[in-house]
Parts: C-alpha cells; sequence; structure tokens
C-alpha cells in the first residue's frame, strides 16, 4: 500500500473525526435514507466535478447535491454562488462523505482522507460508492486505476476507444465503466474562440522533478527555442496571432524559468487560471502528449503536435507508470506530428490559415467521440439515479 508512505498529520487526526461520525453517519445513510450526493474534485472547482455540481443544482434542486471544496481557494467563490458549499477536510466533509448516497470526483483522491478511505473501500468493501468523474480521457494502461487498486463503483469513460480498452485491460465490467461522456464536454459546444489565440500547452514530465534537471533538459530548452525565435515571432505578426504559452501546473514552482522576449508571446500561469476557459478561448493548439487536446478535438479546432523528445518521454515519463495504449499520435491524432523546431515553424504558417479542422482529422475526431452532445451529465445522472 503505497499511498500510505503520503499520510499526513491531518490524515491521522482525520481517524478520531471518522471514529466519531460513524454512528450519526450510518443512521443518515442506513436508516434516514435521505438523498446525499457530494461532489468534488481535488480542493478545486473547475473540472468535471464542478460541471456536474452545477448541472445537479440547475436541474435537479430536488436531490441535496453539497460540493466539497478548499475555502481559501479561488474556486470557492463560484460554489459559494451557485449554494451547498462544504469546507473541505472540515468535520461536515467526513459526515456527509460518510452518509453519502454518491461520492463523485473527479480525483481519485476526492475524500477528505486519502488514505483511509481508500484502505477502507479496498481492504473491507465500505464507503464503496465511489464515481469517478475523471479528469480526462485516459490513453494508457495504469495500474492505479485497475478495479483491484481502485474499486469505484461507476468509472465514467469521455471516448469510445478509452472505454473499449479499459474495459479490456482495467478488470471493471460493462456495468461498472460507463461511457456517457465526460460532464465538462457539456459546456464545449457552441464555443465562441478568439481567432487570433494559439494555445501552446506542453504536457508535464514527471522525471524533471528538481529545478537543476529542469534547467538542464531537453525538454526546456526546446521549448525556450520556440517561444524566443525570430522565426515564430515574424510568423505570428504576419498572421496577426499571439502565442498563449502556457507552462504546466506541475512546473508552477519554476514558472520563472520560462521567460519569453516575443512580443507575441504572453506566458501564462495556469495555477491562476482556469483551463477549460483557456481551451474554449484558444483557436489553436500547439502540443506535445497533454490529455487537453482530448477536449480541443472535441470543440473541432485545429491541433498541431510538437513532439522533439517522444522517446525520452515514453522511456521516463510514460514507461514507469504505464504500459501499453490504444492511441497512437500519428495513426490516431487529430492533427499533424512534427518532431523538431524546425519542421514545425515551416507547418507553422499553413496551420495558422486553417479555419477549421482537416477532413482525414475530423473523420478520426468522429470515430473517438461516437457521442457528441450536451447531454453528458444527464446521461451521468440517469445511471446514478436509476
Amino acid at each position: 500500500m503505497k499511498f500510505l508512505k503520503k499520510i499526513s498529520i491531518r490524515d491521522i487526526a482525520g481517524i478520531f473525526i471518522f471514529i466519531l461520525l460513524i454512528i450519526p453517519a450510518f443512521i443518515r445513510k442506513h436508516i434516514i435514507k435521505k438523498q446525499l450526493w457530494l461532489v468534488s474534485e481535488h480542493f478545486t472547482a473547475r473540472d468535471n466535478g464542478y460541471v456536474f455540481f452545477k448541472y445537479m443544482r440547475e436541474n435537479h434542486p430536488e436531490i441535496n447535491c453539497y460540493y466539497a471544496v478548499d475555502f481559501k481557494h479561488n474556486d470557492y467563490g463560484k460554489i459559494k454562488k451557485i449554494g451547498n458549499a462544504v469546507r473541505w477536510g472540515s468535520i461536515k466533509h467526513y459526515y456527509y462523505y460518510m452518509s453519502a448516497t454518491w461520492n463523485l470526483s473527479s480525483h481519485k483522491n476526492g475524500s477528505p482522507n486519502h488514505p483511509l478511505f481508500t484502505m477502507l473501500r479496498l481492504h473491507f468493501n465500505l464507503y464503496n460508492n465511489f464515481v469517478f468523474l475523471q479528469h480526462g480521457v485516459l490513453y494508457q494502461n495504469h495500474e492505479m486505476f485497475h478495479k483491484d487498486k481502485s474499486k469505484f463503483k461507476y468509472f465514467v469513460c469521455g471516448a469510445k476507444p478509452e472505454y473499449d480498452f479499459l474495459l479490456k485491460k482495467y478488470g471493471y465490467s460493462n456495468k461498472e465503466l460507463i461511457y456517457t461522456g465526460l460532464a465538462r464536454f457539456d459546456n464545449l459546444h457552441n464555443v465562441i474562440c478568439d481567432k487570433n489565440i494559439v494555445l501552446y500547452m506542453p504536457t508535464y514530465r514527471r522525471y524533471l522533478v528538481d529545478k537543476d534537471k529542469l534547467k538542464k533538459s531537453t525538454y526546456l530548452k526546446n521549448i525556450m527555442s520556440f517561444i524566443n525565435s525570430k522565426e515564430l515571432e515574424k510568423i505570428l505578426k504576419k498572421n496577426d496571432k499571439y502565442l498563449y504559452f502556457c507552462p504546466h501546473n506541475g512546473f508552477k514552482d519554476y514558472f520563472e524559468l520560462f521567460k519569453s522576449n516575443n512580443k507575441r508571446v504572453k506566458v501564462i500561469d495556469v495555477s491562476k487560471q482556469d483551463i477549460q476557459n483557456l481551451l474554449i478561448k484558444g483557436a489553436y493548439l500547439i502540443t506535445d502528449f497533454s490529455s487537453i487536446h482530448t477536449d480541443f478535438a472535441y470543440m473541432k479546432k485545429p491541433i498541431l503536435y510538437y513532439q522533439y523528445d517522444k522517446k525520452e518521454f515514453d522511456r521516463q515519463h510514460i514507461g514507469k507508470y504505464a504500459s501499453d495504449t490504444y492511441f497512437n499520435y500519428k495513426r490516431d491524432g487529430f492533427g499533424e506530428v512534427v518532431n523538431n523546431e524546425k519542421d514545425l515553424l515551416k507547418k507553422l504558417d499553413n496551420f495558422l490559415h486553417q479555419t477549421s479542422v482537416e477532413k482525414k482529422y475530423l473523420s478520426k475526431i468522429d470515430a473517438f467521440f461516437e457521442l457528441n452532445d450536451n447531454q453528458n451529465c444527464k446521461r451521468i445522472y440517469e445511471i446514478l439515479i436509476s
């Protein structure tokens, strides 16, 4: 049980709160039997959890639906406005989690005490009403999400190939694994973007956990070369575009390393931004292996993949945490793949002239998302209420 190594003093203190609430929570859940749905992400409110909670409050006020959020976080104001906010880690959070009909979260650790409730769910089959709304479409075989290591009551999928792959690899039945589409996809229809904004959003690298490694890395070297390129500035100016470069939130402590002197490049601190709003606002996307390309493809907007370190990424980032995959970027991707800066800049001018996704990629998008409508939250709700 590797997660036990991450136990904090707060988690240990939470055991006493848990013991104190066992009987009151049991009475509420099993004797009073009043519907209570508790939704969360991980302290925040900007992902599938937030979208589903908002849907429930607007469409099903007859159900007591609450949202657990850090009251000190910027996102708290969004939940306060909707109502039914619960302070993350509070006694009330424990009580509602323990007495809830459904606990729904976009994160695996969406509980007031992740080590405790994970252990109780996995080894004692208690508090096994966890609905995994997901953080994003999964592309690899991640063992930590296998049924024997997660035991979710329901596992939501956002795409048909993902569902088929997880059904074969993850140990869940077709009643537990549900293809409804991700809740946040409901917000990705009829979007209005800024045609002058190009997003550059490379993903995280687990093997660059400290500043020295990051400073010496191929990853940083290639990023800095691209965003400071005079050729890039020339192309952006010619097409009247601005590049919004978004360093991954995993590197927020080293944000100062990502600088550009290019007047057409804006470096965005994503820890202070809602990623979904950025994706909606952007007209074009350049990424490497980030799963955010899924949301962009869902909106049917142009994508270009810049994968200069694929072998290194596969070996050191993916290889240590996941095994096989069903998705090959060159075969299944929703845009063209380039492997060096020269080719990227060469392709960029034509890329920025696109007003829609090319037909060959559009057909791939349509096959990937068999469900493409604004009924994702409704489908999740209908399964839970049946």
